[in-house]
């Protein structure tokens, strides 16, 4: 046996074991149950059915005590910590009134003037300049409740489900009531989807002590995700730059947010906090004076194994995709949570892949019987290349729709009829290599249209169109290269 016979038997068994890891999965059993290690298609929405999310106005409202300006903004929510200090002194300040009476008790006038002096301090009290009233707050400000708002709110969910690479969602919003229903496929992504509905985006450094708005929205210029090595893992960060006035803010809180030492070796510490949505991120205070404008915020645990890397930067990055975006201006809340199944059973499904399998086999067939042994190699290198398309659109996460299936057949229809020039110019020049050259080029020229449809299609936002386009291209650009390798370089046939 020659050496190049040896070497087509080789690599036609790698193909078939290929085949079968792609076709049959690859399974390892894990906690006494068996996996398998290749990743799921990502299926569409009218494959895999329908998550319907309902989303009505949130219609929450509560009393609380918040620091007004001169103009009657809301400057911030009092927190409990300042409110039982607020306490304590009233309680300390009412012990020492009732001493005083006590002891002056003959002296009406004077008790009289003291409560009069009282009074007028409350009224007075303020922190930082603002004073505290006590407001009913609710979720979504009666004005706010309007269809400017409502479409506002769509546009915002709209860009924040675009910015999932070659997602598919509908949306519709009742331009009456405000209720928001969405529609999204039933995937690994409901959570973040949920969440990225339902999140505001309003980020806030306050004072932790009084809860004072110290640097809002307004300032962030740019949020974006980093992270840091060390020996024990990966520590993910959401840092933010804030613009000139809010660099000059921060700079000043810097100074004034530390830890300091008295006298009698007593530790002060001034604290801020880093909230989103009302949701503290971070509490922490300043080891010296921040003058680049920029404050990193730590994210989850330090992490270690790939999966866990992953999941933490992308939920990050969501985050920073939130802030620089721009912040709902309507607060909404879940009512309800639909499976709308896929009118495609499984059963459809399965009949489907045995229809496909008889196809190709019929197609073997029809080689075999006409060509001999370099149909049946073709033939097997014709699978080969089926089995890696499909792990290809399993790894590139290609959004796999009715219309990407006909793209799919499309292209191995395009390869079978390389196939065909393949071994009809066999007959006639046995330099397999000059053959493979002008069926490559007749076949490319012929399909210029094809490729051009490829490109485009792949780099459009809408998923039923980027699916064409992506099964397409990756299916294409692999023919080429698949069969480059195994029938032009090793010489197969």
């Amino acid at each position: 046996m020659n050496l190049k016979k040896v070497r087509t038997i080789a690599v036609l068994l790698i193909v078939v074991l290929v085949s079968v890891v792609a076709f049959g999965g690859l399974y390892v059993k894990k906690q006494g149950t068996w996996q398998n290690l290749l990743p799921d298609f990502n299926y569409g929405m009218e494959l895999n059915g329908i998550r319907e999310l309902r989303f009505s106005l949130d219609q929450t409202e509560e009393e609380k005590e918040v620091y007004v300006d001169e103009n009657g903004n809301i400057m911030g929510e009092v927190t409990e910590e300042h409110d039982h200090e607020e306490e304590t002194a009233e309680n300390t300040e009412g012990q020492s009134e009732q001493s005083t009476e006590n002891t002056e008790a003959n002296s009406e006038t004077q008790a009289e003037q003291s409560a009069e002096n009282q009074d007028t301090q409350n009224v007075e009290e303020t922190v930082n300049g603002y004073k505290t009233e006590t407001r009913v707050i609710k979720a979504n400000k009666d004005e706010d409740v309007n269809i400017d708002n409502f479409e506002k709110s769509k546009k915002v969910i709209q860009k924040r489900l675009e910015a999932l690479s070659s997602y598919e969602y509908n949306i519709r919003i009742d331009t009456i009531t405000g209720e928001l229903v969405v529609e999204v496929p039933d995937d690994d992504n409901l959570e973040l989807e949920k969440s990225l509905i339902s999140t505001i985006g309003k980020i806030q450094i306050v004072d932790h002590d009084t809860g004072l708005i110290l640097i809002d929205n307004n300032c962030v210029k740019r949020a974006q995700t980093v992270n840091s090595q060390s020996e024990s893992g990966y520590q993910f960060y959401l840092q933010l730059q804030l613009d000139k006035e809010g660099t000059e803010k921060l700079k000043s809180i810097s100074k004034e947010y530390i830890s300091t030492v008295d006298g009698a070796g007593t530790e002060t510490i001034k604290y801020i906090s880093v909230n989103l949505d009302g949701q503290e991120l971070l509490t922490t205070y300043f080891g010296e004076e921040v003058t680049n404008g920029m404050i990193q915020i730590p994210m989850g645990d330090v992490v270690t194994e790939s999966e866990a890397f992953n999941d933490t930067r992308d939920r990050v990055q969501r985050i920073a995709e939130v802030v620089n975006g721009d912040a709902m201006p309507l607060a909404y809340v879940l009512s309800s949570d639909n499976y709308v199944k896929s009118v495609i059973t499984d059963d459809m499904i399965f009949v489907a892949e045995i229809v496909f399998a008889i196809v190709v086999a019929l197609v073997s067939i029809f080689f075999i019987i006409k060509y001999k042994l370099k149909g049946l190699s073709l033939s097997i290198i014709s699978i080969g290349y089926i089995a890696l398309l499909t792990l290809v659109m399993r790894y590139t996460n290609v959004n796999i729709t009715l219309n990407g299936l006909i793209s799919f057949i499309a292209v191995i229809a395009i390869n079978y009829v390389f196939d065909i020039k393949m071994l009809n110019g066999l007959k006639n020049i046995s330099n397999t290599k000059a053959v493979f050259g002008k069926a490559m080029k007749e076949l490319y020229l012929t399909i210029i249209p094809v490729c051009i449809i490829a490109i485009i299609f792949t780099f459009m936002s809408g998923v039923i169109i980027s699916s064409i386009g992506m099964v397409l291209f990756w299916g294409l650009l692999l023919q080429a290269v698949y069969n480059t390798l195994v029938i032009f370089a090793l010489d197969v046939i």
